[in-house]
């Protein structure tokens, strides 16, 4: 074999063999990994206010009851908006089937408190129900006479877009 053709071959190995080799590895190691269970979309939450106590501060919480929660979903990293009621935007973590999320909610004339209030939302996912479903609770962070409040959220059906026919 020629000094040429033995470079030629050595820069084939490198160049394309060696690639492809680390290829097949990733693929290889990637087998085993799965993708978080989807709950991006639009909820609609139902908490139960029987439970909320006397504080003033806890009344805020009673919005959340009948509110849409937008949930926007980048693999395990969450960001959750709820749209009606108190206005919150907060980053939440997805792992396995359980979510959760502080929540701050902005001080509402109804509620009688006058600073935001810290909420720790952690809720389960239902991935057999159909439609999806979320069963969880509210905690307020600073009161601590007040119980969790619990919630379950129906994710609403995703609007159709029309094609133009």
């Amino acid at each position: 074999m020629s000094r040429t053709n033995r470079n030629f071959v050595i820069a084939y190995v490198v160049l394309v063999g060696l690639p492809l080799a680390g290829l097949a590895g990733v693929l290889r190691a990637g087998r085993s990994l799965a993708a978080p269970i989807s709950v991006d979309g639009t909820w609609k939450v139902e908490a139960d206010t029987s439970r909320v106590g006397p504080a003033p501060c806890s009344q805020a919480i009673t919005a959340l009851s009948n509110s849409s929660l937008l949930i926007s979903q980048s693999g395990k990293s969450l960001i959750l908006t709820f749209s009606d009621g108190p206005r919150s935007v907060s980053a939440g973590v997805l792992n396995g089937r359980t979510m959760s999320a502080p929540l701050m909610l902005e001080p509402s004339s109804g509620s009688g408190c006058m600073a935001a209030q810290a909420m720790t939302l952690v809720a389960a996912v239902d991935e057999q129900a159909e439609p999806r479903t979320l069963s969880g609770s509210f905690s307020l962070n600073d009161c601590p006479s007040c119980g969790p409040i619990t919630f379950r959220a129906v994710r609403l059906p995703r609007a159709k877009k029309d094609g133009g026919h």
